[in-house]
């Protein structure tokens, strides 16, 4: 047994005196190969991941989803979960000239894309009637004529240099119809690249799912979910930066008077459509949000006492909303309240009643909306303590005061009822493999 184990030792001892000098440079060209073709790989443009996303909407150049904004991080200022500015690209601001001078400090070794140094001059960026200073090497100077306390939520946009280039790890180019609606947005990245198909109904961004032409959409209406299902992977969840509400045109005889629209509220019994409770027209989450307000629970006896005579009303209402209209027209009690619905795809200009999905600012400040002397007021309404609480909150800056502002802003609001405000919508996302909701921040 020993003496066969002794010949295999001498066996090998032989070979390996042999063939040592082979050995050694058969060693050393393996391991000189597997180095040189690791940098060579290593050197070699790499294939990147490609996603198809779809998204519903619509967007001029100036225009980003919220989504999109949020993964490119390259504005000035960023929104946290309260909605409030935090810093961003600069690592802080100062806000002097009684309000109207707004200097920020960019924040050290940003770069481009391209991967240049960020220079303040470099940064192209232009708001109207605001004067722009960049002074080199880190600061960035904004002069506005007046008080304005939201000018900050308007800085979480991208900032571009010359070429169109953004700051950070990301490229982003826009495709635009002759209009100048975006009807393409790519993000590109180092490893993946991230192509959002704009849709102008949610109805067309399924339809693209089903024939293949996207791997995910975004956002869709919760009414399309039993027919999604069949398609792909669900993710639900509520958009809180959104209401809907229905909307009374205060300028129409049968609905001017405040009690005539508080007695249409008090008449429904169902308000939520088996959705989310909505209270106010400021998000949830946001600083500024009041859910003291008052509601209107079902009473057909406050109803009675606030409508004296029969009226009849025509409820216009966007396509995804027609079944909700139609449940709100089989609650009203028809001996008062006669109601026929109509179908429109945008806001008409002539209307009484319009339901209808808003978009909430990321700041309270809602005087467009609402203000008796702006031409976009969607319910044409003219009070003075709205009108003047929306005033005051726009400029105010001291966040405390502002609170306490749209505090009240949102009690009046839910007394003098321009609007009655329903639910947040439900949403979902619907991707072709469940591994397709991590791609971005879908939440």
């Amino acid at each position: 047994m020993i003496k066969p184990l002794r010949e295999r030792i001498w066996f090998i001892k032989g070979f390996f005196k042999k063939y040592f000098l082979q050995i050694v440079i058969s060693l050393g060209v393996t391991v000189l190969v597997a180095v040189l073709g690791s940098l060579v790989i290593s050197k070699l443009p790499q294939s990147k991941a490609h996603y198809r996303i779809g998204i519903v909407g619509q967007f001029g150049s100036g225009q980003l989803p919220p989504y999109i904004i949020g993964l490119l991080n390259s504005g000035l200022i960023t929104l946290d979960e309260n909605l409030e500015p935090q810093p961003a690209l600069a690592e802080r601001w100062e806000i002097e000239n009684d309000s109207k001078t707004y200097t920020f400090y960019l924040k050290p070794n940003l770069k481009w894309f391209s991967g240049k140094d960020v220079k303040a001059t470099d940064i192209k960026i232009s708001i109207p009637n605001i004067n722009i200073e960049t002074i080199d090497p880190n600061i960035v100077r904004f002069r506005i004529p007046t008080k304005f306390s939201p000018f900050l939520s308007l800085l979480n946009i991208p900032l571009l240099n010359s070429k169109g280039e953004i700051i950070g790890e990301y490229e982003i180019r826009l495709k635009q119809k002759s209009s100048g609606v975006i009807s393409q947005i790519t993000v590109d990245s180092q490893n993946k690249t991230l192509i959002f198909n704009v849709f102008p109904t949610a109805k067309q961004a399924l339809t693209a799912f089903k024939l293949g032409q996207v791997d995910l959409v975004l956002n869709l209406p919760s009414e399309y979910l039993s027919e999604a299902e069949q398609y792909g992977k669900i993710s639900k969840k509520v958009d809180l930066s959104r209401v809907v509400m229905l909307i009374f045109n205060q300028q129409d005889p049968n609905l001017k008077e405040k009690t005539v629209r508080q007695g249409i509220a008090y008449s429904l019994k169902d308000k939520v459509f088996n959705q989310t409770e909505a209270l106010t027209t400021i998000n949830p989450n946001s600083w500024a949000f009041n859910p003291l307000v008052k509601t209107y629970p079902y009473s057909a006896q406050k109803t009675k006492e606030m409508i004296k005579s029969p009226i009849s009303l025509e409820l216009a209402t966007t396509p995804e909303l027609l079944s909700v209209a139609e449940n709100i027209k089989t609650q009203l009690p028809s001996d008062l309240i006669s109601v026929s619905t109509k179908v429109v795809t945008s806001v008409p200009e002539q209307f009484q009643l319009l339901l209808t999905s808003y978009s909430i600012p990321a700041d309270p400040d809602q005087y467009r909306d609402w203000h008796s002397t702006q031409a976009t007021n969607i319910g044409r309404g003219s009070d003075e303590k709205i009108d003047k609480l929306l005033e005051d909150g726009r400029i105010t800056l001291d966040q405390t005061e502002r609170k306490r502002i749209y505090f009240d802003f949102q009690k009046t609001f839910s007394e003098e009822l321009p609007s009655l405000v329903l639910f947040h919508p439900s949403v979902f996302n619907l991707a072709r493999k469940e591994a397709y909701f991590s791609i971005i921040d879908t939440n």
